[in-house]
């Protein structure tokens, strides 16, 4: 793992992690026991919020990943505001862009804004998914924290998404597409055929249990840059054509 926006790796391991583990096999392995073991306490933080908001998705990831990130709970702008975070490879770090720091609050509150018109959001679930994935809050975390608040948002909208028959790989593609390019339906013809009528709560640390892969976005590949480079500058300039309304 390369991505070391603290600059502390060798004292504190991958970011900051409470075991100060280095190794990657061992920090998704810890993270995710922290992860699992939280799972059913996050969902009832969420289910009794009489509204979904900004503050119940960081206080979400915190229950989720408290047990291993001393800053969980806390987003990007908090933590590194300066820093833009992008998903690529060495050869081209460029490749998918997200949020920036300063706007991935108004970001989040877009995605729940889309979520609120529940005709709309079941027709297009995969647009909310979608805003809330480029918003990318945490530094970690974001695909696990995103996919239990997505879950809760539909159930509110009487439905449900069958995670159950998705494929990894075809829903990250998806993702991947329906950020560079957003509200173009990429990741709502995926998920659409999956969608079912409402189910019950209960079940859900058992589906979310069963999920391979839905946090994909969280490591692989991630990069970061300084936001003062002129050609980071530009590139959120060019990159999304469609504004947050």
């Amino acid at each position: 793992m390369t991505f070391d926006p603290f600059g502390d790796f060798e004292t504190e391991g991958y970011l900051r992690n409470s075991l100060k583990l280095k190794d990657p096999v061992e920090v998704k392995e810890s993270e995710h026991l922290s992860f699992e073991a939280s799972i059913e306490d996050a969902l009832a933080h969420l289910a009794k919020k009489r509204s979904i908001d900004y503050q119940a998705i960081l206080k979400t990831h915190e229950i989720l990943f408290a047990g291993f990130y001393p800053w969980s709970g806390k987003d990007r702008n908090e933590l590194v505001p300066h820093l833009a975070v992008f998903k690529g490879s060495k050869e081209d770090p460029h490749h998918t862009p997200f949020e920036r720091p300063e706007l991935i609050k108004r970001s989040v509150e877009y995605a729940l804004e889309l979520a609120a018109n529940k005709k709309r959001f079941r027709e297009r679930p995969g647009e909310v998914m979608g805003q809330l994935a480029f918003a990318h809050p945490f530094l970690d975390g974001n695909g696990r924290t995103i996919l239990l608040v997505h879950m809760e948002l539909c159930y509110r909208a009487k439905f449900a998404i069958d995670w159950s028959k998705t494929n990894k790989d075809a829903y990250l593609r998806a993702l991947s597409d329906e950020i560079r390019d957003p509200s173009r339906g990429h990741l709502d013809d995926y998920l659409k055929p999956h969608v079912v009528d409402i189910s019950s709560r209960e079940e859900w640390p058992e589906v979310i249990g069963g999920i391979k892969g839905l946090d994909g976005l969280d490591k692989e590949g991630i990069v970061y840059a300084n936001l003062d480079n002129p050609d980071i500058q530009q590139l959120y300039e060019t990159y999304r054509t469609q504004p947050i309304k």
